[in-house]
């Protein structure tokens, strides 16, 4: 039995577990985690229909019958709808003989499928409790095998590469976009995507978390953010380094990279089986509470990571789920001064035996000071 037949079974039997009837996948991450194969349809459905009992069904645009038949779980059934006549008499077809009817049905559906297309399945289906379905297919993603360790550890692999060769390029007077673009163009001539929008900030910019990668050019001086990511086989890798172009024009520049700096490394120490998510953040977030920074860190410690680049376990203060062998996240705790300047630390961490073994390069414990040019 292949490893995408095996992920179904598990799913079914999840539902099972939970009492359900049925779990409706849309075209997203959770679909190429269990069939291997998921397409975006835009407004259109593409859906892949698992019931506890009988046979899994995917229901596509009559245009991608020929791609989903090429799953790799083996699933057969195929069904095609036309645009002239739409999805729902496919799906009503399909309820009917599920015999999805009573108010007992319980549906569990993708988080991440449109709404337009949750409140036509809803429409066919008045009477039944639908959940998300999160939490459920979490269960099984989390715990990742020997092949997607090593596909995360490839993607990790290639985009520090690519974070050594972006550096190099920078020079006085380039714009965050020009360096954006020249992300992409790495990843590109090594065959790769982006597991997200390359995230580039200069000066004061780095000061938010999610800045919008602008026009902005680089002065000497400048404080400069790079988190970017890419994927292999499907599987993302994500990083966050934070550089001074030149010395610092800020005097805290050093301190502030410091606490950081140990802050990411005691919640990476931190890490062992058994131990919580929460712990984690809380190992992170005591050393920048400490310091007097601590309304400053703005955001989670970090997030699981796999197909999807944000997913679970996230590492959150709330967050009672035990870490156990091969799950993995990110450690990228922050400090940001509004108007000044920030500074963010970010590697990908998987759990072992021994503790969290990192998938990418160790960052500097000290500030980087690139030489002006």
């Amino acid at each position: 039995m292949n490893e995408f037949r095996s992920r179904i079974i598990r799913a079914k039997n999840a539902l099972t577990a939970s009492d359900a009837e049925l779990l409706v996948v849309g075209a997203t991450d959770q679909m190429r985690y269990l069939t291997g194969w998921a397409e975006h349809g835009h407004e259109r459905l593409i859906a892949l229909i698992l019931p506890a009992i009988g046979d899994s069904v995917f229901v596509v645009p009559q245009m991608n019958v020929s791609q989903a038949s090429t799953n790799f779980a083996g699933i057969e059934n195929v069904i095609g709808w036309t645009d002239e006549e739409g999805c729902e008499p496919v799906l009503a077809s399909l309820f009917a003989k599920l015999k999805l009817t009573s108010s007992s049905s319980l549906i569990y559906i993708d988080d991440e499928l449109a709404a337009s297309h949750l409140l036509t399945i809803q429409s066919l289906v008045p009477e039944g409790r639908y959940k998300p379905a999160g939490s459920l297919l979490a269960e099984l993603r989390q715990l990742k095998t020997k092949n997607e360790l090593e596909s995360l550890s490839s993607a990790a692999a290639l985009i520090d590469e690519i974070f050594e060769e972006t550096i190099r390029f920078l020079r006085a007077g380039i714009t965050e976009l020009e360096v954006q673009e020249y992300v992409l163009n790495a990843c590109k001539i090594r065959k790769t995507t982006p597991s997200f929008t390359p995230l580039i900030c200069f000066g004061t910019n780095s000061a938010v978390p999610h800045h919008h990668t602008s026009a902005a050019e680089l002065k000497p001086g400048d404080m400069v953010i790079v988190d970017i990511g890419c994927t292999s086989d499907y599987y993302a890798s994500d990083i966050t380094r934070t550089v001074s172009f030149g010395e610092p024009n800020d005097p805290d520049a050093r301190k502030i990279y410091g606490i950081v700096s140990q802050a990411h490394h005691a919640a990476r120490n931190a890490v062992s089986p058994g131990i919580t998510a929460e712990d984690i953040d809380s190992a992170a977030r005591n050393v920048i509470n400490e310091s007097g920074y601590g309304e400053y860190f703005i955001h989670r410690t970090g997030h699981g990571i796999g197909l999807s680049t944000h997913e679970p376990p996230y590492i959150v203060n709330g967050n009672r789920t035990q870490l156990a062998d091969s799950m993995c996240f990110s450690v990228e705790p922050g400090i940001y001064l509004p108007g000044r300047f920030g500074v963010r630390i970010e590697n990908i961490f998987t759990v072992t035996s021994g503790g969290a073994r990192s998938l990418n390069a160790e960052p500097p414990e000290e500030l980087r000071i690139l030489p002006v040019k």
